[in-house]
């Protein structure tokens, strides 16, 4: 192949333009500059090479060398009667244009890059071929002006050359064909001849090539290749200069560089298309941190809040410790006090009992108001959120209610945590066991006077009975000491029930706070649940900015990778 590094190059470049292209639609970025005027069809176009001579000059043997195929027919009469153009298509076809133009289609490699021009000869008689030759010569890429080698100095072909202006003559060289049917020593002369005769007529020497198109087909149709019929036909000097002119156009190099140029300013309008991006980006989390700030903000605040809420609940748990001094008094009473000498009651863990149902009670109903104002307060947040969410990402969120539900379980989530908390607080404090050891010791105490007013009672209705002593002082003084014994039990009761009462009282002052501490923890970790949670609802917006950055990051790696391609294009041209 001719020019593999210019092909290497436009094939690099075609790749980048498409990856831009696809960059460009992908962030919106305006790609006109790729698509105006058609500046990249360029890119594909062909190279086009013309060959003219004489008739019967060797010029179709010479194209069959160049193809490596027995494309174009030859024979000693003419058989290039027409302008023929040979393009690439899959199936072979001929295709007449004119009277005098035939596009011939051939399924052979090298046309996907080049177009050949057949002329007919430069003798021919045939009217407008010079018309349709003329027409191809301007566009074309390289012009082969052929020699046979029996006659090179035919009058036509240099008559048509010397009517050539200076940009035809620069993309020109000359071919001498059938290189093979003459010995070295006549090359040499006829060589020195056509130099003479160009720099005569043209007043120039274009590069000279001898060559036999014969031999080169016979190379390269030969298995394996027929490496000394191929230097013997004189094509690889041949195919190395074309190779060069190919690699070197400044034509061609200047349509690399303006599609170079092209890709490069929408490479620019995709970095600007990124970076407005990046900037949007950045706002949008920017916002989406001040919306959970204000979220963060309105736990504090709500947390902050309990010194305020829970300060009432240190009276709360003195309130329900009156309603306990009251049973405690009653189960303290005289009566009551002497049954229990007789039944397994346990005091104690009633009353603590009663006092966790009663503060868990008040707690909860504390903490299911609290609740409801979360859920207002979050509900109140929501209605600001919405609006600023649909205008500045244009994500419509959905209602507080139906996203929630009210966040009924949460709450009661909460009313049952502080509940359990409540709990623990009174369990905690030990009221129990200091209750415990007062009442142990004050039933020890009134079991004394017990025994004794029943020991005496016996003792003076014993002496009655079988008439002990003095009748009857002795049985009415101890009558009158079991009496005194038991107006001193109840006044013992009466004194203790007070001590104790007063004691627990005490102790409930000095348990407001240490209960009312215990249950800070558990509320504010509630009220962070709660927020969790309410945070949560943002959920949509987090993923909405989470795919734009992870759709950014990849167009900005592109982009990268496409500026440093486009550097490396830039330098090999």
């Amino acid at each position: 192949m001719f020019g593999q590094e210019y092909f290497k190059t436009r094939k690099r470049l075609t790749d980048v333009v498409l990856r831009v292209l696809e960059l460009a639609e992908k962030t919106g970025a305006e790609k006109k500059d790729l698509l105006e005027n058609d500046i990249t069809k360029g890119l594909s176009n062909p190279f086009l090479f013309v060959v003219c001579g004489e008739v019967n000059a060797g010029k179709s043997t010479l194209l069959n060398g160049l193809f490596g195929e027995d494309v174009c027919k030859t024979n000693v009469l003419p058989e290039t009667d027409r302008v023929q153009w040979y393009r690439y298509n899959e199936q072979n076809h001929d295709k007449q244009i004119t009277p005098i133009l035939e596009e011939r289609y051939r399924a052979v490699d090298f046309l996907m890059d080049f177009n050949l021009v057949d002329t007919p000869g430069t003798n021919s008689v045939v009217e407008g071929h010079q018309k349709i030759t003329d027409r191809f010569l301007p566009v074309s890429d390289l012009i082969f002006w052929v020699f046979p080698a029996s006659n090179p100095w035919g009058a036509s072909t240099w008559d048509f050359i010397s009517k050539q202006n200076k940009e035809m003559l620069d993309k020109s060289i000359f071919i001498i064909q059938q290189a093979d049917l003459r010995d070295d020593k006549d090359l040499e002369v006829i060589l020195g001849h056509m130099r003479d005769l160009s720099h005569k007529r043209i007043g120039f020497i274009p590069p000279i090539f001898p060559v036999s198109g014969k031999l080169a087909l016979q190379a390269k149709l030969e298995t394996p290749f027929g490496d000394a019929l191929w230097r013997e036909s004189g094509y690889p000097a041949l195919e190395k200069y074309i190779s060069e002119i190919v690699t070197d156009s400044p034509a061609r190099r200047q349509v690399l560089g303006n599609v170079r140029d092209a890709a490069t300013s929408v490479l620019r309008n995709i970095e600007d298309m990124i970076e407005l991006r990046t900037r949007l980006l950045e706002g949008n989390e920017s916002f989406l941190r001040e919306i959970e700030s204000e979220v963060d903000k309105e736990r504090e605040k709500q947390s902050s809040d309990f010194g305020v809420k829970f300060a009432g609940m240190r009276d709360v748990f003195t309130s329900q410790g009156d309603e306990i001094k009251e049973l405690i008094s009653r189960k303290l009473a005289v009566i009551p006090t002497l049954k229990s000498f007789f039944s397994a009651e346990n005091i104690p863990k009633m009353i603590e009992t009663s006092l966790i149902d009663s503060v868990k009670s008040a707690v909860e109903q504390q903490a299911s108001d609290d609740g409801k104002h979360l859920v207002d307060e979050c509900r109140k947040h929501w209605e600001t959120v919405r609006p600023r969410v649909k205008e500045r990402l244009a994500i419509p969120l959905g209602d507080f209610e139906k996203e929630t539900g009210g966040f009924g379980d949460t709450r009661e989530r909460f009313i049952k945590r502080m509940g359990r908390a409540a709990r623990q607080a009174v369990v905690n404090l030990k009221i129990r066991g200091g209750f415990d050891m007062q009442l142990t010791e004050r039933k020890s105490h009134l079991k004394t006077w017990l025994y004794a007013t029943l020991i005496l009672l016996m003792a003076s209705g014993v002496t009655g009975a079988m008439k002990l002593g003095p009748d009857p002082y002795l049985a009415l003084g101890l009558l009158a000491a079991a009496i005194s014994c038991m107006v001193a039990l109840i006044i013992r009761a009466k004194t203790t029930r007070k001590e104790i009462i007063e004691s627990f009282s005490e102790r409930l002052d000095d348990s407001r706070v240490p209960f009312a501490d215990a249950l800070g923890t558990d509320y504010r970790d509630g009220v962070r649940d709660f927020y969790i949670e309410y945070g949560s609802l943002l959920e949509s917006v987090r993923r909405h900015i989470s795919n734009a950055k992870m759709e950014l990051q990849p167009n900005l790696e592109q982009w990268n990778s496409l500026f440093l391609e486009l550097k490396g294009i830039e330098q090999e041209l």
